[in-house]
């Protein structure tokens, strides 16, 4: 009889111990938890933080040298036909670069990370955002040759709506039709 006794106040431990130990863990996790909210709202606030840094570097003229705001009135003004080779370089890789913002920001679904899930807000932002670009006489004569086909290539890879939307705003602001939607 005292060895069964001995034998279950053991179990009644070792139940007991087990039963703090996954209190312990599930205390544990919901502290892990806590911790990775933050460092996703951490991590999402520099993400936004650094979009609009880079927002700001590529479209304030005060952020580049005489030359180059130069080249951004040719470009806005006269298009390509009023630049030299060197400043149409210069205006594809700002382009470029411009146009990378905006795709990873699309891609990445920044308003529903945020909780924003107003489509026609979101259409309204981007349509903003690709009509600045195009504002540049030689953003769109660019856009068939050298962005189009980079949005294209996305929508291959899973990212819908972008190339359609912007297709639309090119042909809005340029009079022209693009034919080929694929």
């Amino acid at each position: 009889m005292e060895t069964e006794l001995i034998g279950f106040i053991a179990q009644l431990i070792t139940g007991i111990a087990t039963l703090l130990v996954a209190l312990v863990l599930v205390f544990q996790l919901r502290k892990q938890n806590q911790q990775l909210k933050i460092q996703h709202q951490d991590s999402d606030n520099k993400l936004t933080m650094d979009r609009i840094s880079l927002f700001e570097k590529i479209t304030i003229p005060n952020n580049y040298g005489d030359a180059f705001v130069d080249i951004m009135w040719k470009a806005r003004t006269k298009g390509l036909s009023g630049m030299t080779e060197a400043e149409i370089w210069q205006f594809e890789t700002w382009l470029t670069t411009a146009n990378r913002r905006i795709f990873a920001e699309f891609r990445l679904n920044r308003f529903a990370q945020i909780g924003i899930d107003n489509e026609s807000a979101i259409l309204t932002y981007y349509n903003y955002q690709y009509t600045f670009l195009f504002e540049y006489k030689a953003g769109l004569e660019l856009y068939p040759l050298l962005l189009r086909p980079r949005i294209a290539n996305a929508r291959n890879l899973g990212v819908p709506g972008l190339l359609e939307m912007v297709d639309k705003i090119y042909e809005e602001m340029s009079g022209k039709k693009i034919e080929d939607n694929n």
